[in-house]
C-alpha cells in the first residue's frame, strides 16, 4: 500500500506547473497541499489532512530535484524554421471534402516551398497555407462553403529529435515561454516530431525571440 509521501511525490513529479512552484517557491506547502488533496485521496481512497500532505511535501522539497521535462531535448533542435505570408480556411466537413484536400494536394506539390497543413475535428476541418496559393485553393472549394477565412498569419515550425516524441511535458516549455511574454496564439499543430505554432503577424517576432531563449 503506498504511503502519502508516495502518492504526493508522484503528483508533483508529473505535474510540471506543481513542480516548478515548489521548486521556485511560487506556493508554499500548505498552498500546494490544499491543491492537491483531492487527488491524494482519490488515489488513497481514504481522507487524508491537508497537514499530513503539506509534511510530506516538506520532505521531498529537501532532496527534491525538478525534472527537467522536454528541457533537455528542446536544446537538441536540429531546426526552426518560420513561414510567413499563411492564410487559415475553416470549413464543414462533408463528403466531398477528401476531393478538396486532393486537388488542393497536388497545388502544393507542384509550387516549391509551399506551406500546407491541414487539420480534421470531429465537425469542422482547418486548412493552413501559404497566400501565394490562396486563389487556387479557394477555386478548390467548388461547393464546398468555408466558415472563416483568417490572414496575416506566421507560422514558427520546430523540429524535435525523435527521442523526445514519449517525453511527458514536451511542449510545456515552449508554450510556458509563449505564454509568459502574453501572446496569442491562432492554432498549434503537431506531425510526429514536427512542431508548428501559428501566430498573427503582429507577434511572430516576439514568439520567435521567446522560443529561441529556452532553446539556445
Amino acid at each position: 500500500m503506498r504511503t502519502v509521501s508516495q502518492v504526493v511525490e508522484g503528483i508533483i513529479h508529473r505535474s510540471p506547473f506543481l513542480a516548478e512552484a515548489m521548486a521556485e517557491g511560487l506556493a508554499n506547502n500548505a498552498q500546494i497541499a490544499r491543491r492537491i488533496k483531492p487527488e491524494v485521496e482519490k488515489i488513497l481512497l481514504e481522507e487524508v489532512s491537508e497537514g499530513s500532505i503539506a509534511m510530506a511535501l516538506h520532505r521531498i522539497a529537501k532532496d527534491y530535484k525538478v525534472v527537467p521535462y522536454g528541457t533537455r531535448f528542446l536544446k537538441q533542435m536540429s531546426d526552426i524554421t518560420v513561414r510567413s505570408n499563411l492564410v487559415q480556411f475553416v470549413f464543414p466537413n462533408s463528403a466531398d471534402l477528401s476531393g478538396v484536400l486532393g486537388k488542393i494536394s497536388r497545388i502544393a506539390k507542384n509550387k516549391k516551398g509551399v506551406f500546407l497543413n491541414f487539420s480534421r475535428g470531429l465537425y469542422e476541418s482547418l486548412l493552413i497555407v501559404s497566400q501565394e496559393i490562396e486563389k487556387e485553393v479557394v477555386a478548390s472549394f467548388d461547393n464546398q462553403k468555408y466558415l472563416k477565412r483568417v490572414g496575416g498569419l506566421s507560422a514558427i515550425t520546430m523540429r524535435l529529435p525523435e527521442p523526445s516524441l514519449n517525453v511527458p511535458g514536451l511542449y510545456y516549455p515552449i508554450l510556458k515561454a509563449i505564454a509568459e511574454d502574453g501572446i496569442s496564439l491562432v492554432e498549434v499543430m503537431s506531425i510526429g516530431t514536427e512542431f508548428s505554432t501559428i501566430f498573427a503577424d503582429k507577434d511572430i517576432d516576439r514568439a520567435f525571440s521567446a522560443i529561441k531563449r529556452i532553446t539556445s
